[in-house]
C-alpha cells in the first residue's frame, strides 16, 4: 500500500522507513471528533515507545478527495495537534471507498480504526473506534488494553 504524504511523496507502508519494527497504523480524519482524542494518545505513546522501537503511521482519509485541499488540511490538524509521527493522506472518508484501500480488514467500521502489527508486518489486532478520556473507566481500559498490546510486540 501506498499513498501520499502530506507533500504529494508517495511513501510505501512496506517501505525500510515503515518497517521492520512493531507497529500501528491509525486511520482517522481531521474532520472526526473522536480522531482527535486518538491523535492525542498516539502521540503519548509515539513518545513513550518509538525509543523502544514503535513505529506509529496515521493514514487520513478526508472529506472532498481533492488532493491539495486535503493535503492542507492534514497539516493544519498535523500542526494543531503536535502529531510526532508520519501521516499519509490515503482517500476520502466515504467508508466503501476507503474499505477498498484497505485489503487487510474486512471493511472499515469506523473513524477512528487502529491497526497493530508485529515487526514482520503481520496484522495481529485491530480496535474500532476510540472512547476519549471523558468516558472515564472506559478511557483507561481501552489504553490498557493498547499498551498490553504494544508491550507484546515489543517484546518478541
Amino acid at each position: 500500500m501506498a499513498f501520499p504524504d502530506i507533500n504529494g511523496r508517495m511513501q510505501s507502508l512496506g517501505s525500510k522507513s515503515f518497517s521492520g519494527r512493531a507497529r500501528i497504523v491509525i486511520i482517522f480524519g481531521s474532520w472526526c471528533p473522536n480522531c482527535h482524542d486518538a491523535t492525542a494518545y498516539m502521540i503519548e505513546l509515539d513518545k513513550r515507545y518509538r525509543n523502544r522501537g514503535l513505529n506509529i503511521v496515521g493514514l487520513a482519509f478526508e472529506l472532498t478527495g481533492n488532493v491539495e485541499r486535503d493535503a492542507k488540511q492534514v497539516r493544519t490538524y498535523i500542526e494543531r495537534q503536535g502529531v510526532t509521527y508520519p501521516v499519509l493522506i490515503a482517500g476520502t472518508s466515504d467508508k466503501t471507498k476507503a474499505s477498498a484501500k484497505l485489503p487487510l480488514i474486512d471493511k472499515l467500521r469506523s473513524y477512528p480504526t487502529t491497526m497493530f502489527f508485529d515487526a514482520k508486518g503481520t496484522l495481529r489486532a485491530v480496535h474500532t473506534g476510540f472512547t476519549g478520556p471523558a468516558t472515564g473507566v472506559t478511557y483507561l481500559g481501552q489504553r490498557a488494553k493498547f499498551e498490553a498490546i504494544i508491550e507484546s510486540l515489543l517484546a518478541e
